[in-house]
């Protein structure tokens, strides 16, 4: 099962980028890169990324994740990551990706992380 996305802007500087089913080599991470790269050099410096709705992420899918956040991070941004927890969390562990990004349990967690100013009440 290919890799389904949707990238929105749900506060004026927060974008949120919803992922579902497989984040793998053969599932276009590379379309999904682009893409986030794209909204990042057309300005933003807020996203999250909803993994909630993945059922499986391989190293290619772990590595797309960690080159977004090091393009956001050049660009003076921050990008965090909502994971329900299962084998998506364990590859962030293993790879000790969650130690260079937060992984939120949920939206309102993320969005609080980026400060008081953004809350995105309709997004939860």
């Amino acid at each position: 099962m290919a890799v389904e996305y949707e990238l929105q802007q749900v506060e004026p500087d927060i974008t949120l980028a919803s992922l579902t089913g497989q984040l793998n080599m053969g599932s276009r991470p590379m379309d999904f890169e682009h893409d986030v790269k794209q909204r990042i050099e057309d300005g933003s410096r807020k996203m999250v990324l909803d993994l909630r709705g993945l059922t499986f992420i391989d190293s290619a899918g772990v590595g797309m994740v960690a080159a977004c956040a090091k393009v956001m991070s050049k660009a003076g941004g921050k990008l965090l990551v909502v994971s329900a927890g299962g084998k998506v969390n364990q590859m962030f562990e293993l790879t000790r990706l969650n130690k260079v990004i937060g992984v939120y349990p949920d939206l309102p967690s993320a969005y609080a992380a980026f400060g008081p100013s953004t809350a995105a009440p309709g997004h939860f």
